[in-house]
């Protein structure tokens, strides 16, 4: 099952509201997946100071994606380790054209896949993989492209890495750089129904469903596009949208009153 499936209809600054518009993301951020892979809870992480209390999603409800901003400074002064990857080592869709990668080349993708992670350290899995469909028409069809990589619940949200070569597909140069070209979404169901032959017409019994192989793949630009929006969204306008939010919540809880 892929619990980190999000379907996003609006931009919902409030966690709560997120969660419930979002259930197989409650599993996620429970202890029973969280607390696997960072040895806390959000809710723990959230109280230490080191992430934000809310999560932000692309106005786009095809684009897969969610953005948690973090507090380096907190980080930092619980002597967490932590990297990231710079600027130049990102491609988007407009390098990924100019540089020529496209389907055939190798990928790396890291994660956590089944929670399978090191115990004194969050040590990552390293899997391999190509790129299976990366075009024009998918990506503004889906907002997404494909690999051939065997991913699995632990890999969604896994940075995909392009794998630097010396050698090319023909017709294209080679990228001895390795870029980082988007995030993992999901993988891609392979399902097959089971019919009972005793009624007429044969009706559905069951749906067998397995992983194909192939994941989608979020390229950066939505990425930077919920960034972008988070950083020109100004604080009073978030503290507003914030307590609306709370006021209807607080609504929505508080128990009816008796008539008279």
């Amino acid at each position: 099952m892929d619990y980190l499936k999000f379907r996003l209809d609006i931009y919902d600054k409030s966690i709560k509201k997120f969660l419930e518009k979002n259930k197989k993301i409650e599993e996620f951020l429970s202890k029973k997946f969280v607390k696997r892979y960072f040895g806390m809870t959000h809710e723990e992480m959230f109280q230490k100071g080191w992430i934000n209390e809310t999560w932000s999603a692309h106005l786009d409800s095809k684009v897969d994606i969610a953005v948690i901003p973090i507090n380096v400074d907190n980080l930092k002064k619980d002597q967490v380790e932590f990297k990231w990857i710079k600027e130049d080592l990102m491609a988007t869709i407009d390098r990924i054209n100019s540089l020529e990668i496209c389907q055939g080349d190798e990928i790396f993708v890291v994660g956590f896949p089944m929670g399978i992670t090191g115990e004194e350290k969050n040590y990552t899995i390293l899997r391999s993989g190509i790129i299976a469909r990366l075009d024009d028409e998918i990506i503004n069809q889906t907002k997404s492209f494909l690999i051939d990589s065997f991913v699995f619940p632990g890999n969604s949200g896994s940075p995909v890495i392009l794998k630097p070569s010396i050698v090319s597909i023909e017709g294209t140069n080679p990228v001895n750089t390795a870029y980082l070209i988007g995030v993992v979404s999901s993988y891609i169901p392979y399902e097959e129904v089971a019919y009972s032959l005793q009624t007429d017409p044969p009706k559905e019994r069951i749906t067998f469903t397995e992983n194909s192989g192939l994941a989608s793949v979020v390229p950066l630009d939505y990425i930077r596009e919920i960034v972008s929006t988070l950083l020109s969204k100004k604080p009073e306008e978030e503290n507003k949208e914030k307590l609306a939010v709370e006021d209807k919540e607080n609504e929505e809880t508080s128990p009816p009153q008796e008539e008279t």
